[in-house]
């Protein structure tokens, strides 16, 4: 029998929910938004263009070790499965605090890779927003998208769920954060992307194309300012 990535037991879902609305999301909102400067723009489209109930991949540029918690604010009310690496929940006290805000590992072998991947199509189908980042590794401060990898693709041409592509921008600090000597974030939620009809293989690699060119065309649409080392 393969390991739920997900938790099952009830009590501890409903605990995470409390812990993740009560503790996590007010602490994150003040961190975000006082530290970090963050402005999240267009958010209206998650409401208005997903059907209530449905499910969905969220994709992002990795650009900064927090740039989940932005997603995750971006995003609210709804709650994502967030992807971790897998060594980070061997942590001792790291590891249960990420999983207990609702993130999976990402496997590195072949074969757990392939049940990573149905395990979250499985809660894609069932009203689960996955978020991934496609670029995999991390890249702070990168001003351009990194090679895409084919695993959130392929998660939602199989649930056949739509694709929401979020870039995260920089801009100086200005107003109450001029102080900062680093930029400020700007989280900006792109148009739904569905999976076209066809053969699987082809229309994962479809996806992938038309998410990276709406990325960059999202990118392109922020004049470009220098960030501050």
């Amino acid at each position: 029998m393969k390991k739920s990535l997900l938790p099952q037991n009830p009590v501890y879902r409903v605990c995470s929910q409390l812990f993740f609305y009560g503790i996590g999301v007010p602490l994150l909102t003040v961190l975000d938004f006082f530290w970090f400067g963050l402005i999240r723009k267009n958010r209206k489209v998650l409401k208005e263009k997903i059907p209530k109930g449905k499910g969905a991949v969220i994709v992002c540029n990795h650009v900064h070790n927090f740039d989940c918690t932005f997603v995750g604010l971006t995003i609210l009310p709804r709650r994502a499965v967030f992807t971790s690496l897998d060594w980070l929940f061997d942590r001792k006290i790291i590891g249960p605090l990420i999983r207990f805000m609702g993130s999976v590992p990402v496997p590195t072998s072949l074969k757990e890779m392939r049940d990573f991947l149905e395990q979250m199509r499985e809660a894609a189908q069932k009203g689960r927003w996955i978020c991934l980042y496609p670029e995999g590794a991390i890249e702070p401060y990168c001003e351009e998208l990194r090679e895409f990898r084919d695993g959130a693709f392929s998660i939602a041409v199989k649930a056949q769920v739509p694709v929401v592509p979020l870039v995260l921008t920089y801009r100086p600090g200005k107003g109450i954060w001029k102080w900062k000597r680093r930029p400020c974030f700007t989280m900006t939620v792109g148009e739904p992307l569905w999976p076209s009809p066809g053969k699987e293989k082809e229309a994962v690699q479809a996806l992938s194309r038309e998410t990276r060119k709406r990325m960059e065309e999202m990118l392109a649409g922020k004049e470009k300012e220098p960030v501050n080392s």
